[in-house]
């Protein structure tokens, strides 16, 4: 049950803060997301690190209300919303692993989410290289709105 709770509450931040003009352009960021998370999950899961309690649906090993929730709308919503400014840049990933981290203790202190051989130390550092990536990825097709203002004006 937690996974669809991850899944609702991540929709509707989602739905709240979206800007659809830009979508065709920032769910590739959510896409990626989505895939960088499935990979670690999977490697992890079937490395015995950790394993998720109750998953409800599961695409590759992970639960599917948690991929399709947390990651790919953070990941549309980190695209939407990247900054110019590189100092910024470095300041989101900061933030969002924050937030993933909080969303990953609440899983983990609720039992939906048991660690075998993991910690959550672990899950920082992959989540800042992951963002990190993402935002390399968003940089590189001109994911972010303000990249494709700029692409038309030329």
């Amino acid at each position: 049950m937690y996974w669809v709770a991850t899944f609702v509450i991540s929709w509707v931040i989602f739905l709240s803060l979206i800007d659809l003009r830009y979508i065709k352009y920032t769910i590739w960021g959510g896409i990626l997301a989505a895939i960088f998370q499935l990979t670690v999950d999977e490697i992890a899961i079937t490395l015995n690190l950790y394993s998720f309690s109750d998953p409800v649906f599961t695409v590759f090993k992970s639960s599917f209300f948690f991929t399709f929730g947390a990651p790919f709308c953070i990941g549309v919503l980190y695209a939407q919303t990247y900054p110019c400014k590189k100092n910024l840049q470095l300041a989101n990933v900061f933030i969002l692993t924050l937030l993933f981290f909080i969303m990953e203790y609440s899983l983990h202190n609720a039992g939906a989410l048991e660690y075998i051989k993991w910690s959550y130390i672990y899950s920082l550092i992959v989540d800042v290289g992951a963002l990190l990536a993402i935002g390399n990825l968003i940089n590189l097709f001109s994911l972010s709105p303000w990249m494709r203002r700029k692409e038309n004006e030329r």
